[in-house]
């Protein structure tokens, strides 16, 4: 009877964290994170010089998350992104703008695989030898990424491609935090 005790003991421990993990599963949630964006480009210039330059991105994020099946999760979210100002002697570039997507989620207890798909209305500035060339538009955005969700609280990691016409590639990677109504 003593080796049963904590077997039950930790049973309801994750019982009852599961159970609060679970009710917190949907609605809104808020957050923001923190990482690296890459920008790819083939410049204007006669030489055609390659630009491959990262710097520190942020963004901020809200959204709504529903919960229709106990595994599967899908989300709505907007937000805002800025990549930066990745330099080197011949280039800077600047990328900025608001986002919106959809989030597709697979996941047991407080782990979670997920998709994004949608888009951003993005400015960039190209300065390059002094010029600066503006642009704006749209562009859509995809990337895959695993969040962690416990009390409320959480941490994700994602990957996302942004396909701006008027470059190459654009990446970014970061970690962000969030808290779910």
């Amino acid at each position: 009877m003593r080796y049963l005790n904590p077997i039950i003991t930790l049973a309801t421990v994750l019982g009852v964290a599961l159970s609060v993990s679970a009710a917190h599963a949907g609605g809104i949630y808020i957050g923001g994170g923190v990482g690296s964006a890459t920008v790819k480009d083939t410049t204007s210039t006669p030489s055609g010089i390659k630009f491959d330059e990262s710097d520190t991105a942020y963004k901020v994020f809200g959204g709504y998350r529903f919960d229709w099946l106990p595994i599967v999760s899908l989300s709505g979210e907007v937000g805002y992104r800025n990549l930066g100002k990745p330099s080197n002697a011949a280039a800077e570039y600047k990328v900025d703008g608001f986002d919106y997507a959809a989030l597709a989620g697979l996941g047991l207890g407080p782990v979670e695989l997920f998709a994004r798909v949608g888009g951003m209305q993005y400015n960039l500035d190209k300065k390059i030898g002094g010029t600066t060339t503006s642009f704006d538009g749209s562009a859509p955005v995809y990337g895959v990424g695993a969040r962690f969700t416990l009390f409320g609280i959480g941490v994700r990691a994602e990957y996302e491609l942004i396909d701006i016409n008027k470059l190459d590639s654009v990446e970014m990677i970061s970690v962000s935090a969030f808290y779910q109504f």
